[in-house]
């Protein structure tokens, strides 16, 4: 909790609030929900694939085994991800058996509570499912912990570059494949080959400047850098309407590739930027804050319903809802998210991060015991 990169906070918030707005304004503001996604994958790569080459070392000095370090990893993870989403989707049941959250969707459940929503979604649905369209990035990010952390830790160091090269281009392969035999766009975009490449992008930019003796962490870091990153990543958000139509799928895999590359460097660049002014946005309180809990606020956003956009909101003003109050219903579905968040911060998530720092010392002691005895 103490160990916090710089400005990853204030990414963060920025990240989420994109998701939102997408959600919100149903597309009317571009794609920002997926660049926003994307920065979280990205994002996520850089810090886990960091976090696992740093237990691998512990392996290979001697200081540790592969399976104590395995357990150590996933106590971490399912500490911090299992107890608000499992805890989100017993509620939507019990919702759901009272009448209260749309019984329809009750066949996506088993998906969900088995981090396949992605599956349920891209394979089964086939389109979105309002309320639960969000879970299926929850749903890659875990699928892609499973697979790559005992990869990682099974492999030496040195090697784990190569293996994270090896993932984006399996995962370009992929796209190119999918795009080449016509698969449906939201199955494409929720298959986890067409975003296990964004993680591997981010965790390769951690290890580049990881053992980086100072010039491209300095060049990464430069203001000018930051700010031309931003206006490429920018500009294919804004134009990806246009090139995710393209039909020929090596042109479409090819600016995929460019704007994933873009959004790695940016999070890579943010991660050594030491301009003041861009740390001091980053790190405002409230953009700080946001990010903090953004977990939560990006779990039970989409849940809650709007406020203008039903038949009750249409009786009131009798047909069309004025904009003033579309714009009302948004700052109101904020508020109420970030109320819940920051309810779910404080009495579930930080309670639980403390107990898991102090198992997770009981852990790694014991994991050397075992490693001493062996």
């Amino acid at each position: 909790m103490k160990n916090r990169i710089a400005g990853f906070d204030g990414l963060r918030a920025i990240s989420v609030l994109m998701v939102f707005l997408q959600h919100r304004l149903f597309g009317d503001v571009g794609e920002i929900g997926h660049l926003g996604v994307w920065i979280f994958f990205a994002l996520s790569g850089f810090l886990i694939i960091g976090i696992l080459s740093s237990q691998r070392a512990r392996i290979e000095s001697g200081d540790s085994r592969f399976g104590a370090e395995l357990r150590r990893f996933l106590f971490r993870r399912t500490v911090r991800i299992f107890p608000i989403y499992y805890l989100m989707l017993g509620v939507m049941c019990v919702l759901m058996a009272f009448g209260f959250a749309n019984p329809e969707l009750a066949s996506g459940m088993p998906f969900h509570f088995a981090y396949l929503s992605n599956f349920w979604i891209g394979s089964v649905l086939r389109y979105w499912p309002g309320r639960y369209s969000h879970l299926w990035s929850l749903a890659i990010e875990e699928q892609f912990y499973l697979v790559v952390a005992p990869l990682l830790l099974l492999l030496a160091t040195r090697r784990h570059r190569a293996a994270c090269w090896a993932i984006v281009a399996l995962g370009l392969a992929a796209l190119f494949a999918m795009r080449a035999a016509h698969w449906d766009e939201i199955r494409i975009y929720t298959h986890p080959l067409s975003n296990f490449w964004l993680l591997a992008l981010g965790g390769i930019g951690g290890l580049v400047i990881a053992n980086d003796r100072g010039r491209v962490r300095a060049w990464l870091g430069h203001g000018l850098t930051l700010f031309a990153l931003s206006l490429v990543v920018i500009g294919l958000c804004a134009a990806e309407s246009v090139w995710n139509t393209l039909d020929d799928p090596l042109p479409f895999t090819a600016i995929s590739a460019a704007y994933g590359v873009g959004i790695a460097a940016l999070v890579v660049s943010i991660a050594c930027c030491r301009n003041a002014v861009v740390m001091a946005l980053l790190q405002t309180r409230w953009l700080a804050g946001l990010g903090r809990i953004s977990y939560g606020f990006y779990l039970y956003h989409n849940l809650i319903p709007d406020l203008t956009r039903n038949r009750h909101a249409e009786a009131l003003f009798r047909g069309t809802v004025p904009i003033w109050a579309h714009a009302l219903g948004i700052v109101a579905s904020f508020a109420i998210s970030l109320v819940i968040a920051l309810l779910s911060w404080r009495f579930i998530e930080a309670p639980i991060l403390r107990v898991k720092a102090r198992d997770e010392s009981a852990l790694e002691a014991a994991g050397n015991v075992a490693s001493d005895v062996a």
